[in-house]
């Protein structure tokens, strides 16, 4: 199946709810399987709608999804962050990227990120970053490709 000359990209808009709550879901749960410190919530649909109403409505938050015909074959979403004490001061950080299975392998997480830094450029960000679990060496592979680099570390620790 190709489907790169058919595929539209475009922002989010309300109808898009139903189709790209589902892919967070699937996306939490994935995250949840690579790494115990991402048990999802009891009601993770609930807050996935929370979530991508929130973000339509905030103007530092944008989703992009990638169209296929009648349906969506995968979203990003970005939320631009003020890094108050460092040039550039804008980052924008990719905090959801899902393709659907069917259209993975072929360049739709690349067009998708792309289109999203098209946009938070527009937006004034200077510089973009991807947050994945550690495990995830698919994400560390696709990003990676398109020329992100390790830059910061983030560690945990659970407080009981």
């Amino acid at each position: 199946m190709a489907v790169g000359r058919d595929v539209v990209l475009r922002h989010a808009v309300e109808s898009d709810e139903a189709e790209i709550v589902d892919m967070i879901v699937r996306q939490k749960i994935f995250n949840e399987e690579l790494n115990p410190l991402f048990k999802t919530v009891e009601d993770i649909r609930a807050e996935a709608e929370r979530y991508f109403r929130e973000t339509l409505s905030d103007d530092k938050s944008f989703i992009i999804v990638a169209q296929h015909g009648e349906g969506l074959a995968g979203f990003i979403r970005v939320e631009l962050v003020d890094r108050r004490f460092y040039k550039p001061r804008i980052k924008a950080v990719i905090t959801d990227i899902y393709v659907k299975p069917r259209y993975r392998r072929r360049a739709i997480g690349q067009l998708l990120t792309e289109k999203a830094a098209e946009e938070a450029r527009r937006r004034g960000a200077g510089m973009m970053s991807a947050l994945y679990p550690i495990t995830n060496y698919v994400a560390k592979r696709f990003y990676s490709q398109l020329g992100f680099r390790e830059f910061q570390i983030e560690v945990y620790r659970e407080l009981h």
